[in-house]
């Protein structure tokens, strides 16, 4: 299904009922709006992990623009706050007006300026493997050679360092984007390639297009309740920033889970666990009124 949202039509797709009979009353259930990482990857990540989430949710998944199958729309639109904009304004669209956003990787990061922005409409935050949690380069580096040697945290550096050529992208593709999964190793090869990938919104990413991703100058606006989940094998987003986001995140309850043996994203390397935590996180934190 598509919507247009300020002229760019964006794709999603939904699981699970938003009402469900219970006795003489029809039951809501919490929205779980699903954002995507990458930046430039698509809903597709997700699946088909979070179809167990049905019974206890509705389940919907968005393709950001430039991403997926949603429209490419302007390169200079490709930014944490239009992408913010674009949850906000989709949610009016189809109804939804209270969401939980559950976002990886910069995903969370787009979650979390949606948050900030519009208040109202988000009910809480699901953040795993998030950008925008204060780490180092040097702290992702030290992930990468404790996982994958020397020739890992070289090929990390060069890459996420800035270097744009063919040798540095493919040492990268060789060498570090392996360790995205966990200490058990990971299905990045068959996620990758079943997913559609927006390589320019990457480049458009790491050239600094998308914006600063530095979460303190507006987390004092982000007033809901907060899940932070990460993996403690992540190269990419390290655990030691799982902590200190929640340090900064003063105006919030927030829960922090790290998990051993997980690597970049947790839903997908931990789903039991994971839904476990998110079931827990809604029952008891999250309120729709």
């Amino acid at each position: 299904m598509r919507v247009i949202v300020d002229g760019v039509g964006l794709y999603f797709d939904v699981e699970g009922a938003g009402l469900v009979a219970e006795g003489e009353v029809m039951q809501e259930r919490p929205a779980l709006v699903l954002l995507h990482g990458g930046p430039g990857a698509d809903h597709s990540l997700f699946k088909p992990e979070f179809s167990a989430m049905i019974d206890a949710a509705q389940v919907v998944y968005l393709d950001q623009r430039g991403s997926g199958r949603s429209d490419r729309g302007d390169p200079s639109t490709w930014t944490w706050q239009r992408w913010a904009d674009d949850v906000a304004e989709f949610c009016a669209l189809v109804g939804l007006r209270r969401v939980v956003l559950v976002g990886t990787s910069s995903g969370g990061l787009v979650g979390m300026v949606c948050a900030a922005r519009f208040p109202e409409l988000v009910a809480g935050l699901v953040l795993d493997s998030t950008l925008g949690a204060p780490t180092s380069l040097a702290e992702s580096l030290e992930v990468f050679e404790r996982r994958g040697g020397v020739v890992a945290r070289e090929a990390a550096a060069r890459f996420l360092g800035g270097d744009t050529s063919a040798e540095a992208a493919s040492a990268w593709r060789e060498h570090a984007l392996p360790l995205y999964g966990g200490a058990d190793g990971g299905d990045m090869q068959v996620r990758r390639a079943r997913a559609r990938i927006n390589e320019d919104v990457q480049d458009h990413f790491r050239q600094g297009g998308c914006g600063p991703v530095e979460v303190a100058p507006f987390a004092a606006s982000i007033g809901c309740p907060t899940l932070v989940l990460a993996g403690r094998d992540d190269p990419v987003s390290p655990a030691v920033g799982a902590q200190r986001l929640a340090d900064g995140l003063t105006g919030v309850a927030v829960r922090v889970e790290l998990l051993d043996g997980v690597g970049h994203g947790v839903f997908r390397q931990a789903p039991q666990r994971a839904f476990d935590l998110l079931r827990g996180f809604l029952q008891n934190d999250v309120s729709l009124a």
